[in-house]
């Protein structure tokens, strides 16, 4: 899921703390590389647990403002994935019903499209990479919520009407 800039997240860890990427989002990434490498294996349960309780604590912190974030919607995603992979079937779909729901408020499924129709709950993206970091985000979102709900037989999260894609017309009609 190449969603991360790589060379702006190193970046940003080198700036003071305030402004790094949040704890939860280093733990949700910590844990799928544990996950994956046998000499770490062992810690990632603690490093799954510690990205949740650090997502939780940031949802409750300023009436769940703080959480409003790109890389907010990241963990919850990369937390899903893991989910998967060990199995827990019910908390994978929600994990990626609450990314999506992040990625809805802050307008991600429209990066392609003109003029705003909701709320702004972030401001608008810096640069190119900040723009395609957020399509990434938006697809990694939409990508996993299928899968959740194809696997589970649960609902989706996304209605594809309501997402601004000039490409995305042409799948829908070409799949039909």
């Amino acid at each position: 899921m190449p969603m991360i800039h790589r060379s702006r997240f190193n970046l940003a860890m080198e700036l003071p703390p305030k402004m790094r990427p949040p704890v939860c989002l280093r733990y949700a990434m910590w844990c799928l590389a544990a996950d994956v490498t046998p000499k770490y294996s062992f810690m990632k349960d603690i490093f799954y647990e510690r990205a949740r309780k650090y997502i939780e604590k940031d949802e409750m912190s300023s009436h769940g403002v703080a959480m409003v974030t790109v890389a907010h919607c990241q963990t919850w995603l990369l937390l899903a994935v893991f989910e998967f992979k060990s199995l827990l079937f019910p908390r994978a779909w929600l994990s990626v019903g609450r990314a999506a729901r992040l990625t809805t408020m802050m307008n991600m499924n429209r990066v392609d499209g003109s003029g705003v129709s909701v709320k702004e709950c972030i401001p608008p993206p810096s640069d190119w990479v900040d723009s395609e970091e957020r399509r990434r985000t938006f697809w990694t979102a939409f990508c996993i919520d299928r899968y959740a709900s194809m696997g589970t037989g649960w609902p989706m999260s996304f209605d594809e009407r309501d997402v601004c894609c000039p490409h995305l017309a042409f799948v829908l009609k070409w799949s039909n």
